[in-house]
């Protein structure tokens, strides 16, 4: 589905580039592709009307598959959604940070360049394996923010049922009326007569 926050800043983007030297080589509704001296460059828009940190790096981690594919990659995204972005996971990543502000365009984090089509070597498998890393870190974290989401929507389904319980109890203390305590000195005759358990209560309540 066409996000048209993604269009609009993609769109804000495309000019950004073209004042400032770079030639655009592909062009889709959410991304931009460029070339940068003999880097090129992959921009992809993020956006998230309701962003969460767990969202976003789920995101994030998506785009992390075909990192491998352009020498240099850019996350393109909104001031309020670049609030969520973990810095220090995608920098182990290599990927870069573009800030779209209505018409400013501003880049917040600079991607590492790396060198593709990568030829077959122990220096490629290197970096392939450490860009893999990155991507397992991310999705471990996906998974903790996970779990402390299910966290605290068990808090909040226990602090919801906590009034419910509350009268339940209010309920049960008020049927269960007043605990009277006749003396045992008294003869059983008044002792077992049930109307004075009831006189005794009124006597307490009017007291």
């Amino acid at each position: 589905m066409v996000n048209f926050t993604v269009v609009k800043a993609m769109e804000v983007l495309e000019k950004w580039i073209s004042d400032n030297g770079l030639i655009e080589l592909d062009r889709g509704e959410q991304y931009l592709v460029c070339k940068e001296g003999n880097n090129t460059v992959m921009y992809r828009g993020l956006y998230l009307e309701i962003p969460t940190e767990g969202d976003v790096a789920k995101e994030i981690a998506l785009m992390a598959k075909d990192r491998v594919l352009y020498n240099k990659y850019y996350i393109v995204t909104t001031p309020d959604v670049a609030n969520f972005i973990d810095g220090a996971l995608v920098k182990k990543l290599g990927i870069g940070v573009v800030v779209v502000d209505g018409a400013s365009v501003r880049e917040v984090m600079r991607s590492t360049p790396i060198e593709t089509p990568m030829p077959r070597g122990q220096g490629s498998d290197q970096r392939i394996e450490a860009l893999e890393r990155g991507i397992r870190a991310l999705e471990a974290r996906v998974k903790e923010l996970e779990g402390k989401v299910d966290q605290l929507m068990q808090a909040l389904a226990e602090l919801k049922r906590a009034p419910q319980r509350v009268e339940e109890r209010r309920q049960v203390q008020a049927t269960q009326g007043v605990n009277v305590q006749v003396p045992s000195d008294v003869p059983s005759f008044i002792r077992d007569n049930p109307w004075l358990g009831i006189l005794m209560g009124k006597g307490e309540s009017e007291s």
